[in-house]
């Protein structure tokens, strides 16, 4: 990975009430245009479980937060501050959890730092091209300099569906970040990880993915986890680009049973 890293301060470190027993956290890495809040159902039910959840904010997308000028952001140095994160705060690895673009970040992570990582999940995403339609959409975006509210919610409706004013207003708020952090994360979200990255990946891998997903396909999914024996794919019916929203519950019971028939590795 990149030799340029940033302090990620912004980690909400969540401890459950009663343990499960299992000292591995999970740490969950946002997508593009996207955030901590979208988190909260999925970690309320991993806390109920007894899991400790760690949920980062990437490089520039805290409200607030300065990213320095010269730092470039890409899946290999945001990959690179995210495992600087995980090493300040475990002696150990964690189960990485990334949805969308942020699962681009967990592969380029696990492919360089392995020992970081117990097992890997994919949410909503496969390494695999571009909608098309999306590309178009971010890169006309990117050439005027800003997002619009008719981008925005048409983008937004795309991930989520039928959103009511008040969870419109919370789950948008990652487009508010700096259109210099917007773009180049759009970016990197388009471009993609290395085509050697997954071959790297040696970690037990799911991808969970809504059977309704606009912007990524049951068919790449599937394809993607048939290319080797250590992924495995769950579908959940009925929900979209984010099922960890959408069914917290069912993407929960779906962590877990991965976990804990994944980690440690059967002999």
């Amino acid at each position: 990975m990149a030799d340029s890293v940033v302090s990620l301060p912004f980690v909400n470190v969540l401890t459950p009430t009663v343990s499960a027993g299992e000292t591995v956290p999970v740490a969950l890495i946002h997508g593009w245009a996207s955030g901590s809040v979208y988190w909260e159902p999925l970690a309320k039910k991993l806390l109920e479980a007894g899991r400790t959840v760690w949920i980062f904010d990437l490089p520039g997308y805290h409200p607030g937060e300065e990213v320095p000028p010269d730092f470039p952001w890409t899946l290999d140095s945001v990959a690179g501050s995210v495992a600087a994160a995980i090493e300040a705060r475990s002696s150990g690895p964690v189960h990485l959890v990334g949805h969308s673009m942020g699962g681009s970040v967990s592969l380029t992570l696990a492919a360089a730092r392995p020992e970081l990582v117990a097992t890997i999940t994919l949410v909503g995403m496969a390494p695999v091209p571009q909608n098309q339609g999306f590309k178009k959409l971010l890169s006309s975006q990117l050439d005027q300099g800003f997002f619009d509210p008719e981008t925005v919610a048409k983008l937004m409706n795309a991930w989520y569906g039928e959103l009511s004013a008040a969870d419109m207003a919370r789950l948008s708020t990652g487009f508010d970040a700096p259109f210099p952090i917007l773009s180049a994360s759009a970016v990197a979200a388009m471009t993609g990880v290395e085509p050697s990255v997954p071959g790297r990946v040696h970690a037990p891998l799911l991808v969970i993915a809504g059977t309704d997903d606009r912007v990524r396909p049951m068919e790449q999914m599937r394809a993607f986890v048939a290319e080797s024996q250590q992924r495995q794919l769950r579908a959940i019916p009925g929900a979209g680009h984010n099922v960890h929203w959408e069914q917290p519950e069912k993407c929960a019971a779906a962590l877990t049973g991965f976990w804990e028939t994944s980690w440690p590795s059967p002999a």
